[in-house]
């Protein structure tokens, strides 16, 4: 082979591979503000804040939003704290930034900052679209199609298998199981139903349960924890309803 093939091969070769680096890249999120920007968006934000006090962040999905995040400090904004500000398309004459929204934190886009779009909300970390999960309380975290559940202090349903999960309703069985500290208790199959599906900040979860007995024997025993029970957020504290 001549020295001009084999160049020729070896360019070719190098393009190549530097197509397909680019193709493995990560695709480019949000953007770190040059200090002019910086400054423009901290003056936007209410009251005006310190660009020192603050990360900001501009949005490669759509660049006409950006946020400011508090990065706390001596004399600083404690975190966590965000500022969402929206501009005109950029390079518009006067086109400069304005405060749409701040707060400690967002959950869904549409519902908590309802004029951005969910892409740019989820490119700047601000908010996001509505889980594709639906998820319910098991103690103090949220569990998709949890095992077991817990149902007040002594008693929990255990070996839980969902026939239907993520529509209005959820549907599973499994085995109540009763243990107080003096040692009585007993188990019994029971099925679960959960409803009333909200939101915990973007979180779909379902914000109630109750069970019945399957077999009529148990059903005096069970009783007791037949009661619709509503979970509230942020928190997960279950307590009895009608």
């Amino acid at each position: 082979m001549g020295a001009g093939v084999r160049t020729g091969a070896v360019a070719a070769f190098a393009a190549a591979a530097l197509a397909l680096a680019t193709l493995a890249a990560p695709a480019a999120a949000d953007r770190a503000p040059d200090r002019a920007e910086l400054e423009e968006m901290a003056g936007a934000a209410g009251p005006p804040v310190d660009p020192d006090c603050v990360e900001g962040r501009i949005s490669t999905v759509d660049a006409r939003w950006g946020a400011l995040f508090a990065k706390g400090g001596e004399g600083c904004q404690r975190p966590p704290y965000v500022w969402v500000l929206r501009r005109p398309e950029p390079g518009t004459p006067g086109g400069r930034w304005s405060e749409v929204g701040q707060g400690a934190r967002f959950g869904v886009c549409a519902r908590e900052l309802r004029r951005i779009p969910d892409a740019a909300g989820l490119d700047l970390d601000v908010c996001a679209p509505p889980s594709r999960r639906a998820f319910a309380p098991s103690g103090r975290r949220f569990a998709f199609k949890p095992r077991t559940l817990p149902w007040g202090a002594s008693a929990r349903v255990a070996g839980l298998r969902w026939s239907r999960w993520g529509g209005a309703k959820a549907v599973g069985r499994g085995t109540f199981v009763y243990a107080d500290r003096h040692g009585d208790g007993f188990r019994a199959p029971v099925v679960v139903t959960l409803s009333a599906l909200g939101l915990c900040g973007s979180d779909r979860t379902y914000l109630a349960k109750e069970l019945r007995a399957v077999r009529t024997a148990d059903a005096a025993a069970v009783r007791p924890y037949k009661a619709r029970w509503f979970v509230q957020c942020p928190g997960v504290i279950s307590t009895p309803g009608r």
